[in-house]
């Protein structure tokens, strides 16, 4: 494609820049087309205006890697993609756009925002005046209505437009595109359209933002890329694959070892060989003679395989059935183990339940208890008696406690024991006694406190009584009144006699109680007089003893009902797995007599077989020595007709005698065998060490040989090596001097490099000089090479490569150490920016002398925009002009002379200069011609986003000279234009102080953030 457009002039301008609700501006139309200052205080948004330059001319889509994207700074660092998303698109109404020209028309791309951080852009076929509706009413001045995406869209659609959402679509249609249906939209004319291009384009950009430094890798990166971008093929861009030459240096030189190996052992393979063939001809012919035996074995061998066949089948058969039986005999023996182990097991469980019942009924019998529950509950409750009396005697305070309870306790008895035995002795008192039995079973069943109730009541009373219970009927288990029943109320009958012994069993207890307590009190009192504390151990050791006795007749009583129950199932089952046992005793008697009798049929068959194989002893030694024939030759394949052939080849040349089975032949060919397996071991030794000392691809060296068809092919492998050894070692040499070539071709093409290289700075540095920068009379860019390019540099010169012999291996370290250092880490390959260290700033004075001292920031902005102007020409498709801003921030930094250097070459090479700085200069005004006070333009309706509020159009921009809209053929002086635009400056300031005033004071303690009227702060600006 550069090809073909080489002769052809094409033209491409940046025109225009809008803000629409972005960066602080509410609604601003900024011409890029010629020079433009733009003056106002400090935070007042001029560097935002010109770092938005980059979302336009960008290949990207949205704001991830902010920082090394775009590189947006401020004093304290890199605004993040937050901050940044934020400033230049704060809401759905926040639009970028640019119009650009080229030689096919005029056309718009419009930026948007698409949310997470993405942004995205239509490209419209129109000029901006066709477009500037959807934004901005001209007649109010004014944001023109219904400002959305939605609309962007539908607009773009109806005058189809691209609607662009990912970077490689952007590349397509921003960068090299000239001969396309799409072209109009093109906006940089690169050379290429790569990766390296374009970052190219965005370094030297970029350098315009970090000007002042003195030095840049951003600049080494450029002009790297520049110079590989200049060369006229592709295939003599700089890619020095040395990685590869290593490689194929290793490969030379294990083949020349190789090579090396086979000449010195040539002779040994030559002996070798020699003897594996005459041992291969010995061991075909044995191989035939055991061919010609084997057969007639066979032969003899069937005659009597049938009854040998037979013979083994009986004993299989005898065999399987006798192993089949001893089978079922164990089985039943295991069996039978396992149903004694159970008997045992359930003898033992019922011994153990027998004992449980046995001892419940005993602590039954001692309390004269039937009811074990009952006894239970008491025994509980006195083996919590006894621990409570353990705790306490744990100390004398807890001791002492103890007895003053067991005091009242026993007080609290005897009472009630008085009261007990007052009853006993007037049972008549009790009330239910003195009723007629109907009305006792009616009131116990009502409640059974009535039973224990003690006192004497009228003949009215009774009565009264009986009269209320004759209302109830018992005839039913619930009881019933006036005929409604009552569910929650069994009848209960009442006994008089039951009610007294309960009554005297009650009496009984509460003695015994006291009795226990009296001892109780009594142990303790012993206990505390005790200063020994030897009593108190005593006792300890009695309750210890009495706990672990209660606990095992509590547990024997809680286990006594299902004891009772459990003893019955276990004595039917013993009674079940008896009868079980014995049916399995009465079949493996059974078994064992079957068992007996196959054994003797099988003792029967063995015998047979026995005689048979003793017949067959002969066969056995044949057999042997043709295993081991078959062991030295292999044991050969020969058919039926192939055996018929051979004998007679036997006989004729043995004068008629044929070969046949005996000992005698048996033992001489078994000879020859065995002296053939120990030839062959010999050889297979003498090969084993030639494949050590000799590698074969075609060989492993592990392998293990295990006859002579093996040993055959090693021989052979080596057959085709030591054949075409002559040839190998000529093509090696071949190799070697290619190998050589290759490299001289490969150094020479990194000198070359670095001459092109060389070359190109020396003529950028001509073309700057070309312009009198401040007060010195050269500035020139000097080249610093990797220290060890110098060093593969001297290699290139010291070696001769043009021998037949390979390098040494340090030559070869050298240049793998500089491509480790500096080549690609994926492709592995040298480019044009390996060979530069950096490149600094080199500046000749007046008098003579030279330095490398970093000058002023004025100084080293005015070299970095005049180098910026001179790489972008070159970046660009050669013959065309490109017209777009080149950035100038703090352009007032600058004095008068450097002033008009910097406008001078930026306007030299077809660009335009979009400049910043706070305070309005004469110089400025002067050779810039265009300006604008960022400040003092702002809108003056309600804004639609908060801070957005910037208005800068067209007609607000100051001219120096004659401006465009004036009708007079003559124009101005330039002294006149000055001071009228200077007063009427001068005047807005006196008339919008205070608003100035107002929209920038807010903003002095912002620090680093955004301020609220938009202001991005950029890299020592603002």
């Amino acid at each position: 494609m550069n090809d073909m457009l080489a002769d052809v002039a094409l033209n491409f301008t940046l025109k225009r820049i809008v803000f629409v609700n972005s960066a602080n501006h509410a609604y601003s139309e900024i011409m890029l087309d010629e020079h433009l200052a733009l003056f106002g205080a400090n935070n007042a948004g001029k560097t935002a205006s010109l770092a938005a330059t980059k979302l336009m001319l960008y290949p990207e889509t949205d704001f991830t890697y902010c920082d090394k994207k775009f590189q947006f700074k401020g004093k304290a660092g890199a605004y993040s993609k937050e901050d940044s998303y934020e400033f230049y698109f704060p809401s759905d109404s926040s639009f970028l756009a640019m119009e650009i020209e080229n030689d096919l028309g005029s056309s718009c791309v419009v930026l948007y925002r698409a949310g997470n951080y993405r942004y995205y852009r239509v490209f419209l076929p129109l000029p901006y005046e066709a477009v500037r509706p959807l934004f901005w009413n001209s007649d109010t001045h004014n944001f023109a209505d219904d400002i959305s995406i939605n609309k962007l869209l539908t607009f773009n659609k109806q005058h189809n437009g691209i609607h662009v959402n990912d970077d490689k679509r952007l590349v397509e249609l921003m960068y090299h595109n000239f001969a396309r249906d799409d072209s109009r939209y093109c906006i940089v004319p690169l050379s290429d359209n790569n990766k390296n291009a374009i970052n190219a384009f965005r370094n030297i950009y970029q350098m315009a933002f970090d000007a002042g430094t003195g030095e840049s890798d951003s600049l080494a990166d450029a002009i790297a890329t520049l110079v590989e971008m200049k060369r006229s093929r592709p295939q003599e861009k700089m890619s020095a694959d040395l990685v590869s030459l290593e490689e194929k240096y290793h490969q030379l030189v294990k083949k020349g070892k190789e090579l090396q190996v086979l000449s010195n052992n040539k002779e040994r393979y030559e002996h070798i060989k020699n003897k594996f063939e005459s041992l291969n001809k010995q061991s075909t012919q044995l191989g035939k003679c055991y061919a010609i035996l084997s057969h007639q074995l066979t032969q003899q061998k069937n005659s009597y395989s049938s009854q040998y066949e037979q013979a083994s089948k009986a004993f299989i058969e005898a065999q399987r059935e006798h192993q089949q039986l001893s089978s079922q005999y164990d089985d039943l023996q295991a069996q039978q183990n396992r149903l004694e182990g159970i008997l045992t097991q359930l003898e033992a469980t019922i011994n153990a339940t027998n004992q449980q019942i046995m001892t419940a009924e005993q602590v039954l019998s001692e309390h004269q208890q039937t009811d074990a529950d009952v006894l239970r509950g008491l025994l509980t409750g006195k083996l919590d008696q006894l621990m409570a009396e353990q705790k306490a005697l744990s100390n004398a305070e807890q001791t002492s406690q103890m007895l003053a309870a067991l005091i009242r306790q026993n007080n609290q008895n005897q009472e009630h024991l008085l009261k007990q035995q007052a009853k006993a002795d007037n049972m008549h008192s009790l009330l239910l006694n003195q009723l007629p039995a109907h009305t006792a079973d009616v009131l116990v069943s009502l409640n059974r406190d009535f039973a224990t109730i003690a006192v004497t009541i009228t003949d009215e009373q009774q009565r009264t009584i009986q009269a209320f219970a004759d209302m109830f009927s018992t005839d039913s288990p619930q009881l019933i009144f006036a005929q409604a029943v009552l569910p929650n109320t069994p009848v209960s009958p009442y006994n008089a006699s039951q009610q007294a012994e309960q009554l005297r069993l009650e009496i009984k207890g509460l003695k015994d109680k006291i009795a226990e307590t009296d001892e109780q009190i009594k142990a303790l009192n012993v206990t505390i007089a005790d200063g020994s504390g030897e009593s108190r151990r005593q006792r300890l050791a009695i309750i210890d003893t009495q706990v672990a006795t209660l606990a095992s007749h509590i547990e024997a009583l809680k286990r006594y009902d299902v004891a009772q129950i459990d003893i019955g199932a276990h004595r039917d089952k013993l009674a079940e797995q008896t009868k079980a046992q014995q049916d399995v005793v009465d079949q493996r008697r059974a078994i064992e007599e079957q068992k007996q009798q196959a054994g003797q049929r099988l003792q029967m068959a063995r015998a047979q077989k026995v005689q048979l194989e003793e017949r067959s002893s002969k066969f056995e030694f044949y057999e042997t020595g043709l295993s081991r024939i078959a062991k030295a030759t292999g044991k050969p394949y020969y058919s039926e007709a192939d055996i018929r052939r051979l004998t007679t080849e036997y006989e004729a040349e043995h004068a008629g005698d044929g070969l046949t089975l005996s000992d005698e032949i048996m033992h001489e060919l078994t000879r020859q065998a065995d002296s053939l397996i120990t030839e062959r071991a010999d050889i297979k030794v003498m090969i084993e060490s030639f494949i050590k000392d000799v590698p074969n691809e075609r060989i492993d060296a592990f392998t293990v040989i295990q006859d002579l068809a093996q040993l055959g092919e090693v021989v052979e492998a080596y057959n085709t090596s030591f054949t075409t050894l002559d040839y190998q070692q000529s093509m090696q040499s071949k190799q070697i001097s290619e190998h050589n070539n290759i490299i001289s071709n490969q150094l020479k093409e990194i000198a070359d490099a670095h001459q092109l290289l060389t070359d190109s700075i020396a003529t950028i540095n001509k073309e700057i000089n070309s312009h009198k920068i401040s007060n010195l009379d050269q500035v020139r860019l000097k080249l610093h090479r990797h220290a060890d390019f110098n060093h593969v540099y001297k290699l290139y010169q010291s070696y001769d490569v043009t021998q037949t012999k390979l390098m040494g291996p340090e030559f070869y370290q050298s240049l793998i150490s500089y491509v480790d250092k500096h080549a690609n880490k994926r492709t592995g390959l040298l480019k044009m920016r390996d060979i530069i260290s950096k490149i600094s700033f080199e500046y000749q004075k007046p008098d003579g002398t030279t330095t490398d001292k970093s000058q002023s920031g004025g100084t080293t902005s005015t070299i970095t925009a005049s180098i910026i102007a001179i790489l972008l020409g070159r970046i660009f498709m050669p013959n065309s002009s490109f017209k777009m801003p080149i950035i100038i921030d703090e352009i007032g930094d600058l004095d008068d002379s450097n002033t008009k250097t910097i406008i001078d070459c930026i306007g030299q090479h077809g660009f335009s200069a979009f400049c910043a700085t706070p305070t309005q200069r004469t110089s400025v005004c002067q050779s810039v011609k265009r300006w604008v006070h960022v400040d003092y333009n702002v809108l003056e309706h309600a804004p639609q986003v908060a801070d957005c509020v910037l208005n800068i159009m067209p007609e607000a921009i100051n001219y120096w000279g004659k401006q465009p809209d004036i009708d007079s053929e003559l124009p101005m002086s330039s002294e006149t234009v000055v001071n009228k635009t200077l007063s009427k400056d001068t005047d807005a300031k006196d008339t919008d102080a205070n608003e100035t005033s107002k929209m920038t004071e807010g903003n002095k303690d912002d620090g680093d953030k955004l301020s609220s009227d938009g202001l991005m702060r950029q890299a020592n600006v603002d």
